[in-house]
């Protein structure tokens, strides 16, 4: 049988979300693309694990015959091995001239939408404007009462809505903008390999569209000269943006305008400084307007089995991550970069998901050299995963 690849083909898994699943009555792994260029669930048989483990670039497919024969006790031909291969191959999920074909496919979709549309409408929250109103104001009475001066700054979760349904709450009723606002959103780009990236498209969620500021985009390509690495596909199905359309298009119906931005690693913040810096002055000169407003969709620590941790969170936990989040937030606000950057390194274990964007905030902070008041509304450590558990915060800037 002649084989379709060369004896000394090494084939890269591409990353992927792995889920364990039961389908028809066997164990699998459900494998999910986190970026979207593949919208369809593989289903791989859960004795194939060791298999995909392999598929580093390192192994050639002697290589992973060899290892399946020792995984089976028997011999294991090379025809079945290239099965699986051709298998992963053909649905995308590896490194290769197939799924450069099907990125480049997605890509020229993803651009030709004229908005940004929903991606976790009936999964986390109501598709339908009507049950979708209701969900927002059962979250919103969980929180106390609205203050009278809203936040210059809005810190808000981005996970699970229903897992962190108290915070939501405590940010959102604080969040009583006037008409005609400007708010740029900062969420964290989870699979975002650039500094940031600026979505230029109209969000949609279940009560309409929200407008893009084209007049602030304007500014920062043409009057800044900044490269904003628009529509990045990244943008697809990231969450930390869209749980915050939510609120903000519930609570302001049509009367505001969005800049979204996705931030990325703070590798690549510290790897592109000088176009970091151009930036932040932009951002900042934007928020000198009275009428423009900031929002941080970000998560804090993320602690137990399900993030890579060798123990089940403990109330021991719960206080050094709540306790780490609060000195974040102050060093954010009211300390200085160096203060900053040092408290960054030493809670690189506890896995700060939001770390880059506090970070942009920091010297967005700077250059504008504003002054106001922090307030920290509600802090949670929210069980997410078996023995594991995520941080969150509800804080407002007031200058």
């Amino acid at each position: 049988m002649e084989l379709e690849y060369p004896l000394d083909y090494k084939p890269i898994l591409r990353y992927v979300d792995v889920i364990p699943a039961e389908h028809e009555g066997q164990p699998v792994f459900f494998l999910r693309d986190p970026l979207g260029f593949i919208d369809e669930l593989v289903v791989v048989p859960q004795y194939l694990a060791f298999l995909l483990a392999l598929m580093n670039g390192q192994n050639d497919l002697r290589d992973l015959q060899s290892e399946a024969t020792k995984q089976f006790g028997q011999m294991v031909p090379l025809e079945e091995v290239v099965k699986i291969v051709k298998f992963l191959d053909e649905k995308g999920l590896l490194w290769s001239k197939t799924f450069e074909e099907i990125k480049e496919k997605a890509y020229s979709k993803w651009f030709s939408y004229p908005f940004r549309a929903m991606a976790h409408a009936n999964s986390a929250y109501p598709l339908s404007a009507a049950e979708a109103k209701f969900f927002v104001e059962d979250i919103l009475k969980l929180g106390s009462s609205e203050s009278a001066n809203p936040p210059k700054i809005l810190i808000a979760p981005h996970i699970d809505i229903k897992a962190a349904a108290r915070s939501y709450a405590e940010s959102y009723n604080r969040f009583k903008l006037p008409p005609g606002a400007r708010i740029i959103i900062l969420g964290v780009g989870h699979h975002l390999d650039l500094p940031f990236s600026v979505l230029t498209k109209d969000i949609a969620t279940p009560f309409g569209l929200i407008k893009n500021d084209r007049g602030g985009l304007f500014f920062l390509t043409n009057s800044k000269k900044i490269e904003v690495f628009p529509d990045h596909i990244a943008h697809r199905l990231e969450h930390s943006i869209e749980f915050q359309a939510l609120f903000l298009h519930y609570l302001l119906k049509d009367q505001f305008m969005v800049l979204p931005v996705l931030v990325g690693p703070m590798p690549t913040l510290f790897e592109n400084p000088e176009l970091t810096n151009r930036f932040v002055e932009g951002l900042a000169q934007l928020m000198e307007d009275e009428h423009t407003y900031l929002v941080l969709g970000i998560d804090f620590c993320h602690l137990g089995l399900r993030y890579g941790d060798p123990f089940e969170v403990s109330e021991e936990h719960a206080q050094i991550a709540l306790e780490n989040d609060k000195a974040l937030l102050q060093l954010t606000f009211d300390g200085t970069k160096e203060e900053f950057l040092e408290k960054a390194k030493q809670t690189l274990p506890l896995k700060v998901c939001g770390l880059s964007t506090l970070y942009l905030t920091k010297l967005i902070m700077e250059k504008l050299g504003a002054k106001g008041k922090l307030d920290l509304y509600h802090q949670e450590f929210v069980p997410f995963g078996q023995g594991s558990a995520v941080s969150v915060s509800s804080a407002g800037y007031v200058v």
